[in-house]
């Protein structure tokens, strides 16, 4: 009977065996970094593309989860949910997926240092070649204050009214103003901070209360949001926004209003600029982002263009609605 069971038992560890190499064939193979740790952050296993990431620091049964990021140079929760860190140490961007249990924690780990290169280099493409056609239309912009300020002097030279002279000096500062907003157009923050976004918008709203004392402004925060963003370019969209919405309540002869609300949603945050102003029919909304459309006598149609960079840059959306006469709503939503 001992026999009986030792042979049993021999073939059953043989079973196991051959299922454990299987396993651990499949667990080496995963593309992505497999890191296994018990409910006291110890570590329990680690594939074989786990070893290859962490090449600094050599992963073995019974590592502490901390000494690993520590001698990493990560900072990271292992709360469940995707994560994005770049370790200086490593010299490369990860992202983290933690799944917890009860009992154990599994981080799956993918090295995304050559997709955000590639990411980073079409955006910049894109960003040149609509910089491109920005500089196509700014000649075409260019032609109608040039041909005002052709017109006055003309007309100073045959009546030599000084009134001229006050024209031609709008006139080349319009052209001036043209030409700088196109010029900022270029400007590529190198790296991104970390930034409030309740303060900076405080902050803009700010300046236009003491500039435009007759004008109500309301802000209504219902959620307070850090974003990392460029945030030179995250002023200028939002300035723009807001100086349109000034430009369409001032050509309104009711009273001014113009609020400004920030939601949290489950999944994004959501800016809402709302205004009662004069309003966009279709054409114009579906012109709204188009360089050097403007309905504005002394405009230049390149504010909103910082606008659509930021959308770009941020990976947001944007949402316009708008009636003639009536007023405009539009709306940034930034996921989380």
């Amino acid at each position: 009977m001992i026999r009986t069971y030792a042979i049993l038992l021999s073939k059953e560890r043989e079973g196991l065996k051959d299922y454990y190499d299987k396993f651990n064939a499949i667990f080496d193979s995963i593309g992505s970094g497999l890191l296994v740790f018990d409910e006291n952050g110890i570590l329990q296993r680690s594939n074989k593309k786990a070893k290859e990431i962490f090449y600094t620091v050599p992963l073995k049964y019974g590592m502490q989860l901390s000494k690993i990021f520590i001698k990493s140079g990560i900072k990271s929760t292992l709360e469940s949910g995707i994560y994005e860190v770049y370790s200086k140490k490593l010299r490369k961007n990860l992202q983290f997926i933690v799944t917890k249990k009860s009992h154990f924690t599994i981080v799956a780990v993918n090295d995304i240092t050559k997709y955000k290169k590639l990411k980073k280099n079409l955006e910049s493409a894109r960003h040149f070649a609509r910089m491109g056609e920005i500089l196509a239309d700014a000649a075409h912009g260019l032609k109608t204050p040039v041909a005002r300020l052709k017109m006055t002097f003309q007309m100073y030279e045959i009546t030599k009214d000084e009134e001229y002279l006050t024209q031609l000096n709008q006139e080349i500062d319009n052209i001036q103003r043209i030409i700088q907003e196109t010029l900022d157009l270029f400007k590529i923050s190198e790296e991104k901070t970390e930034f409030n976004l309740n303060i900076l918008i405080d902050e803009i709203i700010s300046n236009f209360k003491d500039n435009y004392p007759d004008i109500s402004f309301k802000i209504q925060n219902k959620a307070y949001v850090n974003i990392i963003s460029d945030k030179w370019l995250f002023k200028s969209a939002i300035f723009n926004i807001i100086q349109n919405s000034v430009d369409a309540v001032l050509m309104k002869k009711d009273k001014s209003c113009i609020m400004v609300k920030i939601l949290e949603k489950k999944k994004n945050y959501k800016i809402i600029f709302a205004d009662n102003g004069i309003g966009m029919n279709n054409t114009e909304k579906e012109k709204f982002l188009k360089p050097f459309f403007t309905t504005k006598e002394n405009g230049t149609g390149l504010g909103t263009v910082f606008l659509e960079r930021f959308i770009i840059f941020q990976n947001a959306k944007l949402k316009i609605n708008s009636i003639k006469n009536k007023g405009t709503i539009l709306s940034i939503i930034l996921e989380k």
